[in-house]
């Protein structure tokens, strides 16, 4: 395993300037989307161009997978093929933005490189590929959380309130350089801004660590979530949405449901959407639509382990109930569509999805499997790994 590299000191938040860190990549995007260059001293580099990687017309989704022991495993959804990595330390807790892995004893965190990401920039797309490692550790274990831009990753551990600031394009290249620690129990890095959550409040943070919006009130912050209308923080009351210019505005959980429903304290959703699905206890799910500000509570006849919005044409949620079962409901027509049992219905679910595909790893039978959600949940394949997943991410998104 690699060490853990700091190039420069980590700085207080107070003091911190990202200025250059927090610059929009996609700026210097022009309409001329040609692939990456494979020669990095070209000087005339061709736009979408990434240091050390190629550039492909389709995602380059795989799966990775840690076991219970910390064997590690790269499988390959395209080719079908398989790459060990580095052994880590014994997983209990994990997060993934979609190309990195993080897992997590009670000590310290690990940081996992899938080799394979995405880039949104709106009216175009690009698809990467690298060499899959296992970057290093960060002191500090226990719960974790993982979320990105193209120029920070932000890693926090809400049951502490802390949290650091990772230089992407250094972690890119195999490199921890944590740029800044501050204290939250949310923090999410967009495009232009940080939006911080701690002490019942949330802060919109500009490029040198100064507010540049007044707080916004918000009990008891827990879950956060950046979607394509922007950043979502979870409040004891509903949400607080701090969009693209950097302005936040509360959106309340409904009247006839506040008391009665359990508040969600995490999002999931497909990268980049705007709807996004939260546990509502045993009740069911609750939806969230942060263009619109609108929620919607969905009851379901079990309860659910884990649920995520796939926010496509038909408006599908990919849930896992306590038995075991995914269940795909169908926002659009009502329709619900369950698997049969194809977990432990009692543990903590792996699940991941794409735009096509939902992935639930079984750490008991080592596999892990593929539902076509927009075909009544059928189950189109078994996928067989060299190790038993206990942490699961799917990567390329």
């Amino acid at each position: 395993m690699n060490p853990t590299t700091s190039r420069a000191p980590a700085r207080t938040l107070t003091t911190l300037a990202l200025a250059t860190g927090l610059a929009l990549t996609a700026a210097a995007c022009s309409s001329d989307p040609r692939p990456a260059a494979d020669d990095p001293t070209d000087t005339a580099r061709p736009h979408g161009y990434v240091a050390g990687a190629t550039e492909s017309q389709e995602p380059q989704l795989r799966l990775l997978a840690v076991s219970a022991t910390g064997e590690t495993t790269l499988h390959d959804l395209l080719t079908e093929d398989s790459t060990d990595l580095d052994t880590v330390d014994a997983p209990e807790h994990s997060a993934t933005d979609g190309r990195f892995l993080l897992t997590s004893d009670d000590d310290r965190t690990t940081v996992v490189d899938g080799g394979a990401w995405t880039v949104d920039h709106g009216d175009h797309t690009h698809y990467y590929a690298a060499e899959p490692r296992v970057v290093g550790t960060l002191d500090g274990g226990g719960r974790v959380e993982l979320h990105s831009s193209e120029t920070l990753t932000a890693v926090t551990w809400p049951d502490r309130g802390e949290a650091v600031l990772l230089d992407r394009s250094a972690l890119g290249q195999g490199e921890l350089d944590v740029t800044a620690r501050l204290d939250a129990a949310v923090l999410l890095p967009t495009a232009e801004h940080l939006v911080a959550a701690s002490d019942d409040r949330v802060r919109v943070l500009s490029a040198d660590g100064e507010d540049v919006r007044a707080e916004q009130p918000c009990q008891d912050p827990a879950g956060g979530i950046v979607t394509r209308a922007g950043a979502v923080v979870g409040c004891a009351d509903g949400v607080v949405i701090v969009d693209d210019e950097g302005t936040a505005r509360t959106v309340p959980l409904p009247d006839t449901a506040a008391d009665a429903v359990p508040r969600a304290t995490a999002f999931a959703a497909r990268a980049g959407r705007p709807t996004v699905a939260g546990l509502a206890g045993d009740t069911g799910f609750w939806l969230l639509d942060s263009r619109e500000g609108a929620w919607r509570h969905v009851p379901t006849d079990r309860p659910l382990r884990a649920v995520v919005a796939v926010d496509d044409a038909d408006e599908h949620v990919v849930g896992v109930d306590d038995q075991g079962r995914v269940v795909v409901h169908t926002m659009t027509t009502g329709a619900v569509a369950t698997t049969d049992a194809l977990v432990d219905g009692a543990a903590g679910p792996l699940l991941q999805l794409d735009a096509q595909r939902a992935y639930l790893a079984d750490p008991q039978d080592g596999v892990v499997h593929e539902i076509d959600f927009a075909d009544d949940a059928r189950v189109s394949r078994t996928i067989e790994l060299p190790v038993a997943p206990a942490a699961f991410a799917e990567v390329g998104l």
